[in-house]
C-alpha cells in the first residue's frame, strides 16, 4: 500500500527510508522553503517544485514541465538514494507528495516510493517531534532511469482525442468554469472536461479517502473503457487525482502540460460557463 501513517514513519530506520518534503506554494513559491526550515519531520529533506522537481520553462510545456530522467537521477543522487532505500514523501495538502509518487513511479521506482496519510498535519496531530535541522546526505551513485512515456499525453494527442478519452478537470470549480483565473492569463477549460477538483479526494488536506468513498465519486468516469487523461493548471495536482485512481486500481493519463500548456496554442478550443 504506498498509502503509510505517520506512526510507520516513526517506526523505520533511518537507515533504511529518505523522505522528501514536497510542500509549495504557488502565489509565494519562498514560503514553502522557509516553512521547512522552522520545521519539518526529521530527516527529511526539501525538495524545491521549481528548481528540483520541474525543467526549465519553455514556449510549450506549461508551468511546470516534466524534469528530464538525468535531472530527476540527479536528485535521487543528491538525496543518498539507493534502491534499498524507501522514498517517503509527505507535504501541507497532498499534492506535491503525489506529484513525487508520480514523478518516481513515471521513472521506474514505483515500488519503492510511498506518501504519508495526512501529510505533515497529521505527523504535527500525532504529537511526533520535529526539527529545523538539515540532513546532510551522502551523495549516492546517479541512478539510470527510464521514462515511462506512454503514461503522459501532449496537447495534439489531448486534441485528436477529444470526446473519446474521459478528461478529468483537477482545478477548482471556479477555474475550470473560467470564472476566475489567478494564475494563467486565459479562463476555461479543455472541452468535454470533467470536474474533479483535486481536493475532493481528501477528507482533510493530505488525508485521502476511503476507497469506497474514491470509488463513488469517480463513477462517472470509471464506466469508460480507456483510461481517463489528467490535467490541471500546470500538472501537478493533477497528480492527487491520478494516485487516488491508483488506489482504485484505475490507470490513467497525465497531461502534463495541462492547462498552461493548452493555451500557449492558439487553436486549442476552450469552453467556459456550463
Amino acid at each position: 500500500m504506498p498509502l503509510k501513517s505517520p506512526k510507520w514513519l516513526a517506526s523505520q530506520h533511518p537507515d533504511q527510508i529518505i523522505i522528501v518534503d514536497c510542500r509549495y506554494n504557488l502565489t509565494q513559491p519562498e514560503q514553502a522553503s522557509l516553512d521547512y526550515a522552522h520545521a519539518h519531520i526529521p530527516g527529511a529533506h526539501f525538495l524545491d517544485l521549481e528548481s528540483d522537481l520541474c525543467a526549465p520553462k519553455g514556449q510549450h510545456g506549461g508551468r511546470h514541465p516534466l524534469p528530464s530522467a538525468d535531472q530527476f537521477a540527479s536528485v535521487l543522487s543528491q538525496l543518498g538514494w539507493t534502491p534499498d532505500k524507501t522514498l517517503v514523501a509527505y507535504d501541507s495538502d497532498g499534492s506535491g507528495a503525489a506529484h513525487f509518487w508520480w514523478l518516481a513511479r513515471y521513472f521506474g521506482l514505483d515500488k519503492d516510493v510511498v506518501i504519508v496519510q495526512g501529510g505533515f498535519q497529521a505527523w504535527l496531530n500525532a504529537g511526533l517531534p520535529v526539527t529545523a535541522d538539515i540532513p546532510q546526505p551522502q551523495l549516492s551513485p546517479r541512478p539510470t532511469l527510464t521514462p515511462q512515456s506512454q503514461w503522459v499525453v501532449n496537447r495534439d494527442f489531448v486534441l485528436e482525442h477529444l470526446g473519446r478519452y474521459p478528461l478529468i478537470d483537477s482545478r477548482s470549480y471556479e477555474r475550470y468554469m473560467g470564472y476566475y483565473e489567478p494564475i494563467d492569463p486565459v479562463a476555461g477549460r479543455i472541452p468535454g472536461a470533467h470536474h474533479f477538483d483535486y481536493k475532493a479526494v481528501y477528507v482533510s488536506p493530505a488525508e485521502y479517502r476511503p476507497l469506497q468513498t474514491l470509488q463513488q465519486h469517480f463513477a462517472p468516469v470509471l464506466s469508460m473503457q480507456l483510461p481517463p487523461i489528467v490535467y490541471c493548471g500546470s500538472g501537478v495536482s493533477a497528480c492527487s487525482n491520478i494516485f487516488a485512481l491508483s488506489l482504485l486500481g484505475i490507470p490513467a493519463l497525465l497531461y502534463a502540460g495541462s492547462f498552461s500548456d493548452w493555451i500557449t496554442y492558439p487553436d486549442s478550443p476552450i469552453e467556459q460557463g456550463d
